[in-house]
């Protein structure tokens, strides 16, 4: 058996990569904090309030911390922005088991974000962190509804803008780097798209179903809730290129 990956210190590449993934190509309903990143285990996230949910209109900042030991151990992930939400705590944090027994090291902040916007949109019942309003959301979700549009409206309904890179900055190198490795795997992406489909076609049944079973729960859920959506470029990343 080969030694195991040192934990003396944090994956930087892997974060560094992760970052820049978060200016050129963002999850759906998520962009990057109001302020510059200038700590490399210390960011802010803004996700806008998933469409069709109660928290549409809706702008929340998130805090996200990584541990020493990411991404062993999860990063701690906190709502800035007040919300109602059955498996949000009062202190902002979202309770699910893929922060706690159930993180895997190979979950990028990218899906992480991806299942917050996904339960976000479909609380996740079998872990309420809020009993109270868990059964409110079970038997008067109207009722529910109307509470969490009412919290929406009064403590995220403030713009946030997202701060990305400019000329003169420090990491304004950066920022370009990652748009050009970006442009060039979607280039690389569309050359084998149509390999792809072909592939797909002919292997999909069994290996879908093989892939299912070995999914958690929860990215389970975020598959089937972003499927048909598209991540668009942000406007301030064309201008880059």
């Amino acid at each position: 058996m080969g030694a195991a990956p040192s934990k003396a210190e944090p994956n930087w590449r892997r974060i560094r990569k992760e970052l820049h993934q978060m200016w050129v190509d963002p999850p759906p309903f998520c962009r990057p904090g109001p302020a510059p990143v200038t700590e490399l285990l210390h960011w802010e996230v803004v996700i806008d309030g998933p469409e069709d949910s109660p928290y549409a209109g809706g702008t929340f900042t998130l805090d996200v911390q990584f541990p020493w030991e990411h991404p062993y151990k999860p990063p701690r992930v906190t709502f800035k922005t007040k919300i109602y939400h059955p498996n949000i705590n009062s202190e902002g944090q979202m309770v699910l088991d893929i922060f706690k027994e159930n993180w895997s090291p190979a979950l990028t902040i990218d899906r992480l974000l991806l299942s917050i916007v996904s339960v976000l949109y479909d609380p996740m019942l079998d872990y309420p962190v809020n009993r109270r309003m868990a059964h409110l959301y079970q038997t008067n979700i109207k009722l529910y509804e109307k509470k969490a549009r009412a919290w929406t409206r009064m403590y995220a309904s403030a713009p946030v803008v997202s701060y990305y890179p400019e000329k003169g900055d420090e990491q304004w190198q950066e920022y370009c780097d990652a748009f050009t490795a970006y442009n060039e795997e979607m280039e690389e992406m569309r050359k084998w798209q149509e390999k792809d489909r072909l592939q797909a076609a002919v292997s999909s049944t069994g290996h879908t179903a093989r892939r299912a079973r070995g999914l958690n729960i929860v990215w389970r859920r975020t598959v089937a809730f972003l499927q048909g959506r598209s991540v668009t470029v942000p406007s301030t990343a064309k201008k880059a290129a």
